[in-house]
């Protein structure tokens, strides 16, 4: 799904490159840009320039849809794993970009740029995969490096086997075993290729893929968002909206917030006084849950 406007910068560098040869590390550098052009024939115009290294072991990649970072990152450390030869670092940056150098990515400028370099600085020992997002995205600028870390323990487990799938699996077609062990050489079962993905935890991970790529970014880091922030900040933690018949349709209701589904949505629901507001969380395709429902703290309720 393109969402214009926003962008993903991906800022990594590679683990334990001090331990590389000079050849070796070229290896490392030769796999990412073949990666990379893999993820150029996912979808036309994705990728934004071309990949730059720099710092001898880091690199930085453009992406012009958001919502495909997670896929992107995920894809690149199963293409490094796969080879046997080196992991790397990766820091999602979303946001604007303001101006693209078409020489050199990592020239041009914007927020998504600033995110993603300063969490790949302050990356800790204990991940090796974060996500930034402006504070505008609310409790996500807190859940998704979470998240990410802990969709990183899990990739960290991965055999050189599972990373093999998974660069196969990882495609926006999303391949059944059957189809990815017919493209190996030799080709294998999908038994054999079923059971590789459980033990990398692949299922797990994909419903994190999916999730991010279902978000509505454009709406979460518009600046009408950081607005409902700024005024969240003001008059203090927001107050949940809770209506019975609501809450009767919604399962997945806490203390904080509530998930409902758009199709669940009572008779009588009415949103009033201006203050009041549903903030889309979730394409109109998600496979889950639709909306955020919050009320910004003025007393008033829905009716």
């Amino acid at each position: 799904m393109s969402q214009s406007g926003y962008y993903a910068v991906l800022t990594g560098d590679i683990i334990k490159s001090s331990r590389l040869s000079s050849t070796q590390l070229q290896s490392v550098r030769s796999s990412l840009i073949t990666s990379v052009n893999a993820v150029r024939r996912w979808r036309p115009g994705l990728v934004k320039g071309k990949p730059e290294f720099f710092r001898g072991d880091a690199w930085q990649l453009l992406l012009n849809d958001a919502a495909m970072a997670l896929r992107v990152g995920v894809f690149l450390r199963a293409s490094l794993l796969s080879g046997g030869l080196a992991d790397s670092r990766v820091a999602i940056g979303l946001g604007e970009v303001e101006e693209i150098s078409s020489e050199r990515v990592s020239l041009s400028t914007g927020r998504a740029f600033v995110l993603s370099g300063k969490a790949l600085d302050r990356m800790t020992l204990y991940a090796n995969m974060t996500i930034e997002v402006p504070k505008s995205a609310g409790p996500l600028s807190v859940w998704l490096p979470v998240a990410s870390h802990l969709c990183d323990s899990l990739i960290g487990q991965w055999t050189m086997r599972q990373a093999e799938f998974v660069r196969a699996a990882v495609n926006p077609k999303e391949p059944d075993a059957e189809k990815i062990g017919q493209s190996l050489r030799p080709a294998i079962s999908k038994q054999a290729v079923a059971k590789g993905l459980s033990g990398a935890h692949w299922y797990a991970i994909r419903e994190a893929v999916r999730a991010f790529e279902e978000t509505s970014w454009n709406a979460l880091l518009s600046p009408d968002s950081s607005d409902n922030q700024k005024r969240l900040s003001e008059r203090g933690q927001a107050k949940q909206v809770v209506h019975k018949q609501w809450l009767q349709h919604s399962p997945h209701s806490s203390p904080l917030i509530f998930l409902a589904t758009s199709s669940s949505r009572p008779d009588g629901w009415s949103i009033r006084n201006g203050e009041s507001g549903l903030l889309p969380f979730m394409q109109p395709s998600s496979r889950r849950y639709r909306t955020f429902c919050w009320e910004l703290s003025t007393g008033r309720s829905c009716s």
